[in-house]
């Protein structure tokens, strides 16, 4: 019998292809906050992952595990490198969240430009003169940094582009022939161009690097009615000095943010008392359409992993399967 362990509910028909495989005995905690029990963890053949932490030290007492399905495309929850080295493939969704985060993001930026929620509090306090401060602005000709050219990144260059903005995109891992060759602007220093964009949208992974990369400089530095975006990973953003710089330098500007350091969030930050920020709940990939698309093939990944008929573009941690000299 080949043992899975499912951390966190998925969609129905995800879970449908799981049950319909003959010898596979399944274990499903769907409490997000639960702790995934070692005793289930070490019998288990496979690991389909949407919520919860993996340390390296727990990996070393799953000596069964053949794979492990993300129900996403991050793995900072996983001890990816140290699975690889033992030949266990780390999976990902691919791209099938990525229109949904990219319309969140465009919605995002559309409320705030358009100040979506002032306008509706005012309304419903019968303030209808709010419509004579003129506060709204267009998408039309505004100055778009993306900071990340992967699959959500070119998703919303593709719609910020049908809004008439002009997309500048950083990535150092895309040349600048391929930005250009896309229909955008290559930029080499993306600090440098802060000053000129009108908004700013994250599409970075949470590494060493990454983390707190947008802080008190970087934040000076921008236009002082510029946006913020934040729809990849909480951390990136260094939310003590984003919530000093919206109340003063970037008080005409605003964020969005689907994702932050702590989640569920600390309410009582200073962040959650400004008009100029729009929060989602880390819900941006979450449309009914990708949950199912996710849950779906997260279970595909599961049961070719099992077979050895993964997708090679689906394996994460390829690099270190293939450094410890396991065939993809």
């Amino acid at each position: 019998m080949t043992r899975l362990v499912i951390a966190g509910k998925i969609h129905a028909d995800g879970m449908a292809l799981l049950r319909a495989e003959p010898g596979l005995e399944i274990e499903v905690f769907e409490d997000p906050g639960a702790a995934l029990p070692m005793e289930s963890l070490s019998a288990a053949d496979a690991l389909l992952i949407r919520y919860g932490v993996i340390t390296p030290e727990m990996a070393e007492e799953m000596p069964k595990l053949r794979v492990v399905s993300r129900h996403g495309v991050g793995c900072d929850n996983l001890p990816t490198a140290d699975l690889g080295a033992r030949g266990v493939p780390v999976t990902i969704v691919g791209p099938v969240n990525a229109v949904s985060v990219a319309e969140q993001v465009l919605a995002m930026m559309m409320a705030l430009t358009k100040k979506i929620i002032p306008a509706d509090a005012a309304v419903r306090a019968g303030n209808w003169n709010y419509r004579s401060t003129v506060a709204m602005s267009e998408l039309k000709d505004k100055a778009l940094l993306l900071l990340g050219f992967g699959r959500i990144g070119r998703e919303v260059a593709q719609r910020a582009a049908a809004f008439g903005m002009a997309v500048q995109v950083f990535d150092p891992f895309v040349s600048a022939d391929a930005v250009r060759d896309a229909g955008y602007e290559p930029v080499a220093d993306w600090r440098a161009a802060l000053g000129a964009v009108d908004a700013l949208s994250l599409h970075l992974p949470a590494t060493p690097d990454t983390m707190g990369l947008i802080g008190a400089n970087e934040l000076a530095a921008m236009k002082p009615t510029a946006i913020l975006i934040n729809a990849a990973r909480g951390g990136l953003v260094d939310e003590d000095a984003l919530a000093g710089a919206l109340q003063g330098h970037l008080a005409r500007g605003g964020a969005g943010l689907d994702c932050l350091l702590a989640e569920p969030p600390d309410v009582s930050h200073p962040l959650f008392s400004l008009p100029n920020v729009v929060f989602s709940p880390h819900s941006a990939a979450l449309s009914a359409e990708s949950t199912r698309a996710m849950g779906v093939v997260a279970a595909q990944n599961i049961l070719a992993g099992l077979k050895g008929e993964l997708d090679p573009g689906l394996i994460f941690n390829a690099t270190a399967l293939t450094e410890a000299g396991y065939a993809l």
